[in-house]
């Protein structure tokens, strides 16, 4: 069984742009099925059924904020669609096209002032997690 961390991302594109050396922390990882439920007349559980539907949820990239031509704050404008590529290790990737829907500055007492981007899917996300 292999083991991914952090280290092993080797790539998060946006915007045609590899913006990996700016990322500090991704987190929204996750797809769930949509189900539909009901409860047949006289029956005393519900049913569940798979509909064939995914429901990725928004994904949160936090970046050190750069404001440069191929930093964040500018490849990742507000209203931006564009499609979003995070590679985790050899052959596993996330990938679909996302629009920029949220921004949050970050500015800590220590450390990097942080840009934390929201980005919500537009169609279609592809999960490819089997090597």
């Amino acid at each position: 069984m292999s083991y991914y961390s952090g280290k092993d991302v080797s790539a998060c594109t946006f915007n045609s742009t590899d913006l990996k050396a700016f990322v500090m922390e991704i987190s929204g990882l996750e797809i769930e099925e949509i189900t539909t439920r009901w409860r047949a007349p006289g029956s005393v559980s519900k049913t569940t059924a798979l509909t064939g539907q995914f429901d990725p949820a928004d994904v949160g990239i936090k970046f050190i904020l750069d404001g440069t031509a191929t930093g964040p704050a500018v490849k990742c404008a507000l209203s931006t669609s564009a499609t979003l590529t995070i590679t985790l290790g050899t052959g596993l990737s996330i990938t679909g096209t996302a629009k920029v829907t949220k921004w949050a500055l970050g500015i800590p007492e220590d450390g990097h002032d942080t840009l934390d981007v929201t980005f919500t899917w537009d169609g279609a996300a592809t999960y490819d997690l089997a090597a």
